[in-house]
């Protein structure tokens, strides 16, 4: 099983979401902690990246990155609408 921890700037974007897409994004977060690693979930895609490794959750309109710790490590760095989480 994963857990997640939200950089400071993850959680002010998150507190600017309307209260009815934050339920959904924490939802996702907690399906996501069910696997043993991110890949596992169907909608998140890996990003590049050398030295960790990072990812991108899709949750409706909102994109959730986070970095991937081994064992079982997810820091969440930003909670932002499409138009800006690409």
């Amino acid at each position: 099983m994963l857990k997640y921890f939200l950089h400071p700037a993850a959680e002010k974007e998150l507190s600017r979401i309307p209260l009815k897409e934050q339920g959904r994004i924490i939802e996702k977060l907690q399906e996501l902690c069910r696997f043993s690693h991110p890949l596992q979930h169907q909608k998140v895609i890996k990003l590049g990246g050398k030295e960790y490794e990072e990812f991108r959750l899709r949750v409706g309109d909102y994109r959730i990155k986070f970095i991937f710790r081994k064992p079982s490590f997810i820091f969440i760095t930003h909670v932002q609408h499409r138009q800006v989480g690409y």
